[in-house]
């Protein structure tokens, strides 16, 4: 065997194998119940209450770490209840494409 048919062999080899991976992932998803599949590609059992939610809930959402959440927290406690998802845009740290990627995500009480 020379080496461009070795090389050609474990080409297709690890393609095969990451084909094979995401597929069984692919399966796990299947069936879930109570769950919605978002743009971001991420499933959620429940939208997270932007009103209600701790910092610790705030992280799991896409591109919130915990400076963020804190800053969530911080301006509804300042402001009270967040009367629109728009209104996001008001803390620093969030801008447009973030709000996009959250906002099948969450929800207002």
């Amino acid at each position: 065997m020379n080496v461009r048919t070795l090389m050609l062999t474990v080409l297709c080899t690890v393609a095969l194998a990451v084909s094979i991976s995401q597929g069984f992932t692919a399966e796990q998803n299947v069936g879930m119940a109570h769950t919605d599949q978002v743009d971001s590609g991420i499933v959620v059992a429940e939208k997270i209450d932007i009103n209600q939610a701790d910092p610790d809930e705030l992280t799991k959402l896409p591109g919130i770490g915990t400076s963020t959440a804190a800053k969530i927290c911080a301006y509804r406690d300042a402001n009270g209840p967040f009367e629109s998802l728009d209104e996001l845009l008001n803390v620093k740290g969030i801008g447009p494409e973030k709000l996009k990627k959250i906002r099948p995500l969450v929800t207002l009480s």
